[in-house]
């Protein structure tokens, strides 16, 4: 290993970064045509680790090497910029976006600001409830998150390798602190590629998953640079070609990070290694354009992402038009200019204030960050406290059942009811998503991993009738009409639901992880049931979705078969099912249409709002009278429409669920259906 450090400036390195945001801000721009343009960030993740592992050297070599003095040079380059793209973008969420999306969206700014976004979306992948949460505009900020993770632990790390190793020589030094490295990127590779396989929505953004990328940058700083003239522009183009092909081939489908990343990882890194800046090819790396996108990538990186998601509801439009996203690109551009000549540079070692103490820089960085945090904290309890009074009061509403209000408005006879108490929307458009009743169970939700279910009653303890609710989360939804239920008739009901899991023999098409946590589930539910002496299972499970079958068995049969066997098996001990046909889905971004547009515009066509359900085949081929079918169809269309609002109640809290006070509505229609299965 040469102890020579580069240090000369390396337009390649520019290139490079050229690349990789290039190949991100298109990917979310026109994600259908490059579907693998992600793997952008993980070519920012190599070149990071080379060039930090490389001043790290040069520092080490020089006998400089500074913890403190490390951190707050990282923290005077990137913080600065970042705390002033999320302040913009708190004040645009603030400014322009409903209020239904600030509970979540501003809490992922405070996650960004002092970043651990990655780990906030990796808990958020195995909470089904958060699965619908709208992509935030600091959502980009993961990536950062994991950067920052690696700048604050691998100092650490090299300097625990200097102390194992006496101070004698600095091969030694280098020897040591390279064997580290190596051992931790080859663990992290074989522990990310295992996690991908077990549980690829945490992996993606996992810091110890994604360490190995870094890890291969950083090894490349201990290798000379080639000189072979041949070999260089051979392997510069290699590698960018394989890099930029993969942005094209790659898809959101594909397992990744695991053995997938090794592809733009390794490309990258024959780049990094192969040091052109000679020749046509490093004239082309030194093109003025090339640098200067590379040169303000990550100012770019920084706007896009807030600039693409903010611009609908800015220019109050569903989608944007090619020439709007064409016009993003260039205010992204002028931003990164402004920012990068107003904040990154002045603010950079060489800039204001170049011989401030680690101990100010970090003292001035935590004074603003808190100050910024708690900022976005008030803005949190201040918008929370009108959406929760306004979906208490539409569910109050909805538990005193008025004339016309919600599925009252369709029942027999009472079509075009005119209720002319009833003003506005209940609840309102911004408080709609988060009317989902869960907060008024205290019921837990289980995430991926988990099988067994968790205690959850709801109702009179102790009541001679128990029933018992099992499914997927569109039985979920039905949660607060069964809690009116109970407590009405007096039942002991439990609730038995876990999300992305039917209560079926069959499997839905999952990650590996819930589709095994699934299987175990849907037996553990099952024994419960046959236990627990209930008088009735409720049932529902959402339509449309993919099934895993088997060699010459087709979906819908898998589907129907999977019901089919289980409700068997529990009419055979007499217990009654009573399923719950799905719901019709709702246009997509439903209530984002709805501030839009007008209702009739919002309404699905009944033709396409109704997906595949097996459970009604499945009712008729179990063939028992204890197993009924309750179907409320007429409560969500008419005349060929499905609504997106019924008797002044919004319909959906998202494009598939409904809102507790919907629900509620519903109530009194389901009740009938499950008096008659408790006689049975």
């Amino acid at each position: 290993m040469s102890e020579k450090v580069r240090r000369e400036f390396r337009p390649d390195i520019q290139a490079i970064r050229t690349v990789a945001v290039l190949l991100v801000v298109l990917f979310h721009l026109w994600p259908s045509r490059l579907a693998g343009g992600f793997v952008g960030v993980d070519v920012f993740f190599v070149v990071s680790g080379f060039l930090i592992n490389s001043h790290i050297l040069r520092d080490i070599d020089r006998d400089q090497f500074s913890i403190p003095r490390f951190w707050a040079r990282r923290i005077r380059r990137l913080l600065p910029a970042s705390l002033t793209v999320l302040i913009f973008t708190t004040i645009g969420v603030l400014a322009f976006t409903p209020s239904s999306l600030w509970s979540q969206w501003l809490s992922e700014v405070n996650s960004s600001i002092f970043y651990f976004e990655n780990w906030v979306l990796a808990a958020n992948s195995v909470d089904y409830l958060a699965l619908d949460n709208s992509p935030s505009p600091t959502q980009h900020f993961w990536s950062l998150g994991v950067e920052e993770q690696f700048y604050l632990f691998w100092p650490l790390l090299i300097a625990l390798a200097m102390l194992v190793v006496p101070k004698v020589s600095k091969h030694r030094r280098r020897t040591a602190i390279f064997i580290m490295l190596s051992t931790i990127t080859i663990s992290s590779l074989a522990f990310g590629i295992y996690s991908t396989v077990k549980d690829p929505a945490i992996a993606y953004f996992s810091t110890p998953v994604r360490a190995w990328e870094f890890g291969v940058g950083a090894l490349i700083a201990f290798v000379p640079g080639l000189v072979n003239k041949f070999w260089q522009p051979v392997l510069s183009v290699f590698g960018l070609v394989v890099i930029i092909v993969t942005g094209f081939v790659y898809s959101p489908e594909v397992p990744f990070p695991g053995t997938a990343a090794l592809i733009p990882v390794l490309a990258t890194a024959l780049v990094v290694y192969a040091n052109n800046n000679a020749g046509f090819i490093g004239k082309l790396f030194s093109f003025r354009p090339v640098q200067w996108i590379g040169d303000h990538s990550y100012a770019i990186y920084l706007w896009h992402w807030s600039l693409i998601v903010l611009a609908p509801f800015v220019l109050n439009v569903e989608k944007l038009s090619t020439l709007v996203k064409l016009a993003l690109i260039g205010v992204t551009f002028a931003l990164a200019a402004i920012s990068a000549a107003l904040i990154e540079r002045p603010l950079m070692s060489s800039g204001i204030k170049p011989n401030l103490r680690p101990r100010t820089v970090f003292a001035l960085l935590l004074a603003a960050s808190t100050a910024f945090s708690g900022s976005v904290t008030l803005a949190l309890e201040s918008s929370a406290k009108p959406i929760v009074k306004n979906i208490d009061d539409a569910n109050k509403l909805a538990l005193a059942l008025p004339k016309c209000f919600g599925a009252q408005a369709l029942a027999k006879g009472s079509e075009n009811c005119i209720n002319k108490e009833l003003k506005g929307l209940y609840p309102s458009i911004d408080a709609a998503t988060s009317d989902n009743g869960s907060d008024k169970t205290g019921c837990k939700s289980m995430n991926r991993s988990e099988w067994k279910p968790k205690d959850c009653q709801i109702g009179i303890a102790g009541s001679k009738v128990r029933i018992a609710l099992a499914g997927d989360s569109h039985m979920a939804q039905y949660r607060g009409a069964f809690v009116r239920l109970a407590k009405l008739n007096k039942w002991h009901v439990d609730l038995f639901v876990k999300g992305g899991c039917p209560f079926s023999y069959s499997s839905r098409v999952q990650d590996a992880e819930l589709t095994a946590s699934c299987k175990k589930w849907v037996v553990e539910v099952k024994r419960r049931i046959l236990e627990g002496k209930y008088d009735a299972v409720i049932t529902s499970q959402s339509s449309g979705v993919d099934w895993v079958v088997k060699p010459g068995v087709s979906q819908q049969e898998t589907a129907i078969q999977g019901i089919t066997d289980l409700w068997a098996d529990l009419a055979e001990n007499n217990i009654p099912v009573v399923a719950l046909k799905d719901n019709p889905k709702s246009v997509d971004k439903v209530l984002q249409c709805l501030q839009l547009k007008t209702q009739k515009q919002c309404s699905e066509k009944s033709s396409k709002a109704h997906k595949f359900d097996p459970q009604v085949t499945a009712v008729k081929r179990v063939g028992s009278p204890l197993v009924t079918l309750v179907d409320l169809d007429r409560f969500f269309c008419t005349k060929g429409e499905c609504k997106p609002v019924i008797g002044h109640v919004i319909v959906y809290r998202e494009d598939s669920h409904l809102t507790n006070t919907y629900g509620l509505t519903l109530s009194p229609f389901i009740e009938p259906f499950v008096l008659e299965a408790i006689k049975k």
